[in-house]
């Protein structure tokens, strides 16, 4: 799946931000509700990619 981050600019020169939409389809997967939605984020530079997993 190709996605598009969304981008928005800093507001006061502090930070940029990038943003994903998630398909309901994965959040359920992971279970992960409106009141249960902790997930860890890593970043692995050797292969580039960013790994988000649900925090137990």
């Amino acid at each position: 799946m190709i996605k598009k981050l969304s981008y928005r600019n800093s507001s006061k020169g502090i930070a940029e931000q990038y943003g994903i939409s998630l398909s309901k389809k994965m959040l359920n997967e992971m279970n992960i509700s409106p009141v249960n939605r902790e997930v860890e984020v890593k970043f692995n530079d050797k292969l580039k990619a960013i790994i988000i997993t649900k925090k137990t």
